[in-house]
């Protein structure tokens, strides 16, 4: 029998989550913690295939053998190429190089300035498109999407191309509205970011959503746990890939930051589609594909 070793993150993922999974599958389940030093169940065979998973980037742990897919955090650059080499439908974007010159007649007025690398909401903000300029280290500009009259997102978990969960967060309706497009400059004081921790959540069911996050794990084969970020145009309703997050920390089925989330809206992430069954499944199958 195949083994299955899942790594475990404190605050992260929930171990009775992997303990839950680990009674739904056919394989042999070896629950770890990233900062083990080893495993060291008598019952592992280590002649049997191995699959190792870790959502996020191990720390200390070494698997024993096998095949390891792990988090991994690679710049928005490379996720917008990986992306758009699929045909999937992201913002127009340049990475900002010294001497770069930008044309409002094509970018339009403004444009989102956010960093290649990083997760924080804080350094992702408009300017003016004439006045961007190159600073170190890398950033990004982005094409603007309107999304309404406060900004709004939506947030698809996928394990290895499952949708686990998902939700549409919109700002909370103190900050000042967008009326329209390109009325920065009226308004002023306007964000453009809409995961904070005030934002309102909610459950999210829209299906040409949650098809094109699954679609966008193709992207990330070995990434098994993607948090992707898509927003709709208010105007057209296209839909555009923001981010993927293929780090992996977005187990927000009942990691502390999801939990936190749930409570403050109301919401069961896990029970939405069945996370745990969906998880079970997939993890089951990729255990017997890629095992070795």
């Amino acid at each position: 029998m195949a083994n299955l070793i899942l790594v475990h993150q404190q605050t992260k993922q929930d171990r009775a989550d992997y303990e839950e999974i680990a009674r739904r599958v056919d394989v042999e389940v070896f629950i770890v913690d990233t900062k083990d030093g080893g495993l060291h169940e008598a019952r592992f065979d280590p002649r049997a295939p191995t699959l190792t998973v870790s959502p996020m980037p191990i720390k200390k742990f070494v698997p024993p053998r096998g095949a390891l897919c792990q988090g991994f955090e690679h710049p928005k650059s490379e996720q917008y190429e990986r992306l758009s080499r699929l045909g999937l439908p992201v913002p127009r974007w340049v990475s900002i190089s010294p001497g770069l010159s930008l044309d409002a007649r094509e970018w339009g007025p403004y444009v989102v300035v956010k960093p290649d690398l990083g997760r924080k909401g804080a350094e992702i903000f408009i300017k003016r498109t004439g006045r961007v300029r190159y600073r170190a280290p890398a950033f990004l500009a982005q094409q603007f999407i309107y999304t309404g009259r406060w900004p709004a997102n939506y947030r698809v978990v996928t394990l290895f191309g499952r949708a686990l969960m998902s939700w549409r967060c919109e700002a909370d309706h103190r900050y000042v509205p967008l009326e329209s497009r390109w009325d920065f400059k009226a308004r002023g004081g306007i964000t453009v970011v809409s995961n904070k921790k005030d934002s309102r959540y909610g459950l999210a069911f829209e299906a040409d959503v949650i098809s094109l996050a699954e679609r966008a794990h193709a992207a990330f084969p070995d990434r098994p746990l993607l948090g992707t970020d898509i927003v709709r145009d208010a105007d057209s309703g296209e839909l555009y890939l923001i981010e993927c997050n293929p780090r992996g920390d977005a187990w927000l089925i009942s990691s502390v930051m999801g939990r936190m989330i749930e409570q403050a809206n109301g919401l069961d992430f896990a029970a939405q589609f069945g996370a745990l069954d969906i998880a079970a499944e997939a993890l089951a199958r990729e255990t017997h594909v890629r095992a070795a």
